[in-house]
């Protein structure tokens, strides 16, 4: 579901059980109310005549009013009661609703962590029989709480317009680095957190895995602005390789073939043994020789012959290694 269907569902949802609860309003009064463009709200109408419970028969659709819709036409919906109906949740639901307001409230502020328990009092107490259910008890891992703690003091500085000092472990060199980020927005991919932030000691846009933050000092000094970050909107490939990173050429036999699939790439050529030829872009001759290590026997470099020859030893000496432990 694309962002802007997401924001058109949660509208709607929003919709409905208010002109339930005014029974009647004027469509300028709802956008209002709802913070949105009243031409934006007469076309989420529209889209609610086409919503209802499950079996899309006319009688179970909603219904709208559509006669003249404008800014001062009224909003009549019929049909929709079940949203007024009392909520319903079984236990595995409220274990799972609970579960995620008790990891809010580890880093809540006072006020929100108010409004937390007021949520939470009342989850506890609705089953599905509709009989009050016993409070669960949940064990939020230290793991989660840090993690919700991290989000929670990146949005504060973030709000706040302030760096941030990040300790950041990097895989491909397996060490801990040290720099100060302008935090830009926290973004969610494939089930994965990042930060979006101007990184000084790169001088560019990086994006940080919120799980390989091993530390985080939210500083006094104020973020600086970066034109480029508020124009650059993040686009769906997270790691997309400078076209000035080194062009390189891999041999992938198929049981490597997934690598074409799984990192960009700029050409690849079927090979008659089912293998595959393939050029990639890699800014750090230390990940790709992990890489390649990684996938041997099944993968080799082509080229540059600088890279190949470095493969060829760091193989070689892995080998020896293993050759010298089991002697």
């Amino acid at each position: 579901m694309s962002a802007g269907a997401k924001e058109q569902v949660g509208r709607l949802l929003a919709l409905v059980p208010l002109i339930q609860r005014e029974g009647s309003m004027n469509v300028a009064d709802a956008a209002n109310r709802l913070g949105v463009d009243p031409e934006l709200l007469v076309k989420d109408l529209r889209v609610l005549i086409y919503c209802g419970w499950p079996g899309w028969m006319p009688g179970d659709l909603i219904e709208v009013d559509l006669d003249a819709l404008d800014g001062e036409s009224m909003i009549h919906i019929h049909n929709a009661d079940y949203f007024s109906a009392p909520l319903r949740l079984s236990t595995a639901e409220a274990s799972a609703i609970t579960v995620a307001l008790r990891t809010l409230r580890e880093v809540a502020d006072e006020e929100t962590t108010q409004s937390l328990d007021r949520a939470l009092a009342k989850i506890e107490a609705v089953a599905e029989d509709g009989q009050a259910t016993p409070a669960v008890d949940v064990h939020v891992p230290v793991a989660q709480r840090e993690s919700a703690a991290l989000r929670h003091q990146l949005d504060k500085a973030m709000s706040a317009g302030k760096q941030v000092r990040l300790g950041y472990h990097v895989p491909a060199r397996d060490e801990n680095t040290e720099r100060v980020v302008d935090p830009v927005a926290i973004v969610d991919r494939q089930g994965m957190a990042y930060l979006r932030a101007w990184c000084h000691q790169a001088n560019s846009q990086r994006l940080f895995r919120l799980d390989r933050v091993v530390a985080a000092e939210t500083l006094d000094s104020p973020v600086q602005e970066h034109p480029e970050l508020e124009a650059d909107d993040l686009p769906d490939e997270l790691f997309r390789p400078s076209p000035q990173s080194p062009l390189i050429t891999l041999r992938l036999d198929p049981p490597a073939r997934w690598v074409a699939e799984y990192y960009p790439i700029e050409a690849s050529r079927e090979l008659a043994d089912g293998g595959l030829e393939i050029a990639l872009r890699s800014a750090d001759p230390r990940w790709l020789l992990r890489l390649v290590l990684r996938l041997a026997p099944h993968a080799r470099i082509l080229g540059p012959q600088a890279d190949a020859d470095a493969f060829t030893q760091a193989a070689g000496e892995t080998l020896s290694l293993y050759t010298a432990s089991s002697a």
